[in-house]
């Protein structure tokens, strides 16, 4: 997919205006550790938050470095531990947020390739809010892997999702969403 060129941040894709406010914590440069799929079906759970017509995302990097696309936050969970508090664990051990209002909003099975290798997720879709309210008027908020590594998250316009001038992963995640 194209870049959206409409975004003064090469590396970025979102399209809105940025400004210095980075939100609880300094911003990050660095392009996450090159990653690979699981060879294994793996279960996540990640969380819509939104602002006007605006979803918060992190970016999902080729080994080049370069923004192929954006997913919501979440990430896996473990065996035993039931969705909605993965998603709960996830953001808390990224962002050191705490998060309310957890609300199903689907199930999306996620057959996808990622240079050149296979993946397959069931991936559990929430709604949530932070508890925060200052998150909502950062534009960005820098996160943490469980690997060390370091990377921001931005409030992506679903209206340019929704145009596919900017990826939003998984596929079908759009559909889940109200227009």
């Amino acid at each position: 997919m194209p870049h959206d060129h409409a975004c003064p941040d090469p590396a970025c894709g979102c399209g809105h205006t940025h400004t210095q406010d980075f939100g609880p914590r300094p911003p990050v440069a660095e392009a996450p550790r090159p990653w690979r799929p699981e060879d294994r079906l793996r279960a996540i759970s990640i969380g819509v938050f939104t602002r006007a017509d605006q979803i918060l995302c992190g970016p999902v990097h080729s080994d080049a470095g370069q923004v192929t696309g954006w997913r919501p936050l979440g990430g896996a969970i473990a065996f035993g531990e039931r969705a909605a508090d993965a998603l709960a664990r996830e953001v808390r051990e990224t962002t050191g947020q705490e998060i309310g209002e957890i609300t199903p909003l689907g199930v999306l099975e996620n057959l996808f390739t990622h240079e050149g290798a296979a993946g397959h997720e069931v991936v559990f879709v929430y709604r949530a809010r932070f508890a925060n309210p200052t998150i909502y008027e950062a534009d960005q908020l820098a996160l943490t892997q469980s690997d060390g590594g370091e990377f921001t998250a931005k409030w992506i316009p679903l209206a340019k999702a929704r145009a596919g001038r900017v990826r939003i992963f998984p596929d079908g995640l759009l559909d889940l969403l109200p227009r």
